[in-house]
C-alpha cells in the first residue's frame, strides 16, 4: 500500500509539473489567458508551488489584471520569504497600481534580500518618497549611492529627496554633481534651475534655464520653467515671452497658460494696461478649461472673480 501511494504521489507531481510547464510555455506564446487557467489548476492540485504562483502573477500582469497578480506575488513571497524576484514583482506591481507605501514596503524585503541591487535601492527610495516617507526614501537613496554614486537615476533621486526636506542646498549639489557626468543632461538642468529657484537664488536659475532652451528648444516645459524664474524677478515681458515660446510648442500647457496669466497680471499691476488683465484673465480661463481639477484651482478661481467685470467670470467652467 505504501509503494502504491508513493507511485500515486509521484504520477501527481508529474501531471502537475506537466501542466506548469505547458503553461510557462504558453506564457512564451502569448497566450496568457490560457496560461492563467493552467496555472491556476496548478496551484490548486499543488497549493505551495511558488513558482507556479510566480508564473501566474506573470500572466496577470500581461493581461493587465494587476490586481490579481498582486495577489499571486504575495502567495510566493508567503510561500518563499527568501525569493528576491518575488518581492520585486510585488513591488513593481504596487507601484504600477500606484500604491507606494506597499511598493516601497516590497522593494525594502528585496534590498534587504540584496543590499546591492540598484534597482531595489532606487525603487525603495522613490516610492517611500511618493508615499510622503522622507527619511526612509534618503536611506535607500543613500544606499544606492553607495552602489553607485555616479548613477543618473540616483542623483536625480536624491536630488528630489533633499528638496522634499527643503534642503536645497543638497539638492543643488546633487543636480551639479550629475551636470558635471553630462553637462547636456536637460531634465537635470530643469531640476537644479528649480532647486535654484526655491532656494532663493533666481539669477543662478535663469543661467541655468537659458542654457536649457538652448539645448532643447523644442520642449515647452524649459520655457515654462523659465518663464515663472523670470516673473519671479519682477520680468513681466520677458517672462511673457517664455510663456507664448512653451504655448506655441504645445498650446495645451495648462501650467503654462496659468503661469502666462500671471505674468500679463503683474505687468498690468505695474502698468494700469488694462488689456493686459484682459490677456490675464483669458489665459486663467483657459488653463481651468484645459484642466479644471489643477492644483489650488479654488485661489485661481477666486482672482478671477476679482478682476472680471463679468457677472459670471466663470460661465462654463463649472460645467
Amino acid at each position: 500500500m505504501l509503494s502504491l501511494c508513493l507511485a500515486l504521489g509521484c504520477s501527481n507531481r508529474t501531471r502537475t509539473m506537466d501542466m506548469y510547464l505547458d503553461a510557462v510555455m504558453l506564457r512564451e506564446l502569448g497566450q496568457n489567458e490560457l496560461a492563467i487557467e493552467k496555472l491556476k489548476a496548478v496551484t490548486e492540485a499543488d497549493p505551495g508551488f511558488a513558482l507556479a504562483y510566480s508564473e501566474l502573477g506573470k500572466a496577470y500582469q500581461a493581461t493587465g489584471s494587476n490586481e490579481n497578480a498582486v495577489s499571486a506575488f504575495r502567495t510566493v513571497v508567503r510561500l518563499d520569504p527568501w525569493s528576491f524576484d518575488g518581492y520585486m514583482n510585488l513591488a513593481k506591481t504596487c507601484e504600477k497600481l500606484e500604491r507606494f507605501s506597499e511598493a516601497a514596503e516590497a522593494y525594502a524585503r528585496a534590498a534587504g534580500l540584496n543590499a546591492d541591487s540598484l534597482e531595489a535601492q532606487v525603487g525603495a527610495a522613490d516610492c517611500h518618497l511618493k508615499a510622503g516617507q522622507t527619511v526612509r526614501a534618503l536611506a535607500h537613496g543613500e544606499a544606492a549611492r553607495q552602489i553607485d554614486e555616479d548613477a543618473r537615476a540616483v542623483l536625480l533621486l536624491l536630488g528630489r529627496v533633499y528638496e522634499a526636506q527643503k534642503d536645497y542646498l543638497l539638492a543643488i549639489q546633487a543636480y551639479r554633481h550629475l551636470l558635471a557626468t553630462d553637462a547636456a543632461d536637460v531634465e537635470a538642468m530643469l531640476a537644479l534651475g528649480v532647486a535654484y529657484m526655491k532656494n532663493g537664488q533666481f539669477d543662478e536659475a535663469e543661467k541655468v534655464l537659458e542654457l536649457a532652451v538652448r539645448v532643447q528648444p523644442a520642449q515647452a516645459a524649459t520655457y515654462r520653467h523659465l518663464g515663472y524664474c523670470l516673473v519671479n524677478q519682477g520680468q513681466a515681458d520677458r517672462a511673457i515671452r517664455a510663456y507664448e515660446k512653451a504655448l506655441s510648442i504645445d498650446a495645451n500647457d495648462w501650467q503654462a497658460h496659468r503661469g502666462l496669466g500671471v505674468a500679463y497680471m503683474v505687468k498690468a499691476n505695474a502698468t494700469n494696461d488694462a488689456s493686459a488683465e484682459a490677456q490675464a484673465l483669458r489665459h486663467w480661463r483657459q488653463a481651468l478649461e484645459i484642466n479644471p481639477s489643477q492644483p489650488k484651482r479654488e485661489a485661481l478661481e477666486k482672482l478671477i472673480r476679482e478682476h472680471s467685470g463679468t457677472m459670471d467670470p466663470l460661465q462654463g467652467l463649472n460645467d
